[in-house]
């Protein structure tokens, strides 16, 4: 029996990550959910998991969903460790994006009990080997145990890009490899002792995630504590005219409160607060318009900053709260009420001079995304494509806002500085609103998007695929730098993990392509073709309308073409979110709410996502 020897792994304690986060220190990656309302529960503010038997195998109550909470590691130097917010339990799902380098005999992931990879449990060993074209599955306690070996396919050849998805079911860990799924691995530890994520060399990882679900009210600790330049962002809806409260305690409780956000919709007013002590006094004044009213989709970010938490809502200044006691002291997030969450996102802003590495170099199609906003009385900042791993190499691509020229600044760096590209810039920039940055690659220029508008374009004065870093510095908090890479079949069928759920969300994102006649998104009750349609969402450019419908057994039904609008346009990207709710779907596109379509078909029997049409298609996101 030929496994990786736990002798040959080194751990690395220094890590960004964007929860969507970035901390130093790997042992500070934990956010254990404070659910004081379930007895049962295996984390408790905190504190260890009860004690069991090491090798015992308890059945667990099942995770109900409701709210989806996202951990995204988007730096790995490997080899590496990272502790696992929460632990594992029912529902969580790990989710692993990168691609197998030329020459890798074998690499392995493993889910494990301790941070040093010689000590302890590892309940899960999933072990590919390129050079046998095989994925070998095991535990260890002490001694390893039988291998499996069998599977459908072999999908980590050489050269692979490869989207893991590790699912933890009442009955094993289950696996999915972009979107199909590929080989359960049934218990044989306690995987509630599993602590640990351990990745071996082989492989350049782009990014990981740790997902999982949480019904209301929503209790969690804050990674680290709140601090300057940390941001959580919340997106949802109410449920009712009730109201719902978000709150940054100072305690697993909420007995004490740092700040109490309140949107009351039968007043129509906002209430903030802070409870240290005794409630203080009530702030209700703001200059916007109520965004919170029931039904009504919204995206808040809370942005702590060194006097006062600021809040835009639907990237638009919203109000501010002043500080009432030290900022550390907001350990815990609480939500509590009506409302239908859709995620709950943490993040840290990246170093300055941060590089994210790409050792294989960008391609054609590929989009870097980057998320943050300026900092209060920040004048520039800069996103650079990097022709090496060092913040120090040559720019291929200088991306530089200045809000005191009023003026986005491109660029490149061979040695010299070229000559500038100049375009107006953004109001997001000058406004302190919250930006999406998506640099498009295409084989000789890129195209660049800011809340998702595109605002110029920038002909390559090099070789693409020599860029081999992200690096981003400057008077700006940037929480995301995620490299996402289209898919690569035409037809692209995803399994949604644990089926479309109520309150279950689908994000898409893609690029009509040049000449496209359309595309299509379809919700279906399986992964044949023959399989029923519950809906299909196909908007049409050459129309400018977007079709949706359903198909049972072969035959479709009647169209609906209403629609407020055609956001689509040729050639520039979009995102789509579906919401299931309990009559009907609702989509958004680019953030604004755009159709409704009734069901058809029952909501529990759509189990997968096809993608098909004259687009490109990024790796699709469930919540």
């Amino acid at each position: 029996m030929q496994h990786i020897k736990r002798g040959d792994y080194m751990t690395t304690m220094m890590i960004q990550y964007s929860v969507f986060m970035s901390p130093s220190n790997v042992g500070e990656i934990r956010a254990a959910q404070c659910d004081i309302e379930n007895p049962k529960a295996v984390f408790n503010c905190g504190r260890s998991p009860r004690s069991l038997p090491s090798t015992a195998i308890v059945s667990r109550p099942p995770y109900r969903p409701s709210t989806s909470m996202s951990y995204q590691i988007s730096r790995v130097n490997l080899p590496a460790t990272y502790r696992i917010p929460n632990g594992l339990h029912v529902g969580k799902q790990i989710i692993i994006r990168g691609r197998v380098t030329w020459g890798t005999d074998v690499f392995a992931i493993n889910l494990q009990q301790e941070e040093n990879p010689t000590d302890g449990e590892i309940a899960f060993h999933f072990n590919p080997r390129p050079s046998a074209s095989t994925c070998v599955r095991n535990s260890f306690a002490g001694d390893w145990m039988e291998e499996e070996t069998d599977q459908p396919h072999f999908p980590f050849d050489d050269g692979m890009s490869f989207l893991l998805r590790i699912e933890v079911a009442e009955d094993g860990f289950r696996t999915y490899v972009h979107g199909k799924p590929y080989i359960n691995f049934a218990h044989r530890l306690d995987y509630g002792n599993v602590h640990y994520l351990h990745l071996t060399t082989g492989v350049e990882y782009y990014d990981i995630t740790f997902q999982e679900r949480y019904t209301l009210p929503y209790r969690t600790e804050i990674p680290g504590s709140m601090n300057v330049g940390k941001a959580v962002r919340v997106r949802g809806a109410a449920q009712d005219n009730d109201g719902f409260s978000i709150n940054f305690g100072c305690d697993c409780e909420n007995n004490s409160t740092a700040f109490h956000f309140n949107p009351r919709p039968t007043e129509g007013v906002v209430i903030r607060n802070a409870n240290l002590g005794g409630w203080g006094d009530e702030e209700r004044d703001y200059e916007a318009e109520f965004p919170f009213t029931p039904m009504n989709y919204f995206d808040a970010m809370f942005v702590c900053t060194d006097d006062q938490y600021v809040v835009h809502v639907n990237d638009k200044y919203f109000t501010n709260f002043g500080h009432r006691c030290g900022v550390p002291d907001a350990s815990h997030f609480h939500i509590q009420g009506n409302m239908d969450i859709k995620d709950v996102e943490y993040y840290e802003p990246l170093d300055d001079d941060f590089v994210k590495e790409i050792p294989c170099g960008l391609e054609k199609g590929d989009v870097v995304f980057f998320k943050g906003f300026m900092r209060p009385g920040g004048d520039t900042f800069s996103v650079n494509l990097m022709n090496g791993p060092s913040a120090d190499d040559d720019i291929a691509f200088h991306f530089n806002p200045r809000v005191g020229e009023g003026a986005l600044v491109m660029n490149c760096r061979m040695g010299d500085w070229g000559e500038e590209e100049r375009e107006d810039l953004p109001s997001c920039f000058t406004n302190n609103e919250p930006f999406e940055i998506k640099v498009v690659t295409k084989s000789r220029k890129f195209k660049l998007y800011v809340n998702g508008k595109k605002v110029a374009k920038f002909d390559a004065r090099g070789q693409v695929g020599d860029i081999k870093g992200i690096n981003v510095r400057g008077d700006a908090f940037i929480y995301q730098a995620k490299l996402q890479r289209k898919m690569e079949k035409p037809v692209a069928i995803e399994r949604i993990p644990g089926g479309f759920r109520e309150g279950g969300w689908v994000v898409i994102q893609g690029i009509p392509k040049k000449g496209s006649g359309g595309f299509a998104v379809n919700l279906t009750c399986g992964d044949d073709d023959a399989d029923d349609i519950a809906m299909h969402f196909n908007p049409r450019l050459e129309e400018n309308c977007t079709i949706r419908n359903t198909c049972t057994g072969g035959d479709w039904q009647g169209e609906e073409r209403d629609q407020p609008s055609f956001p689509f346009e040729l050639k520039d990207t979009f995102e789509i979110a579906i919401n299931a709710q309990p009559d009907k779907f609702v989509t958004f596109v680019n953030g604004q709410r755009y159709v409704e379509y009734a069901h058809r078909l029952p909501l529990d029997s759509v189990c997968h996502l096809k993608l098909t049409g004259d687009a490109d298609f990024f790796e699709p996101e469930f919540f």
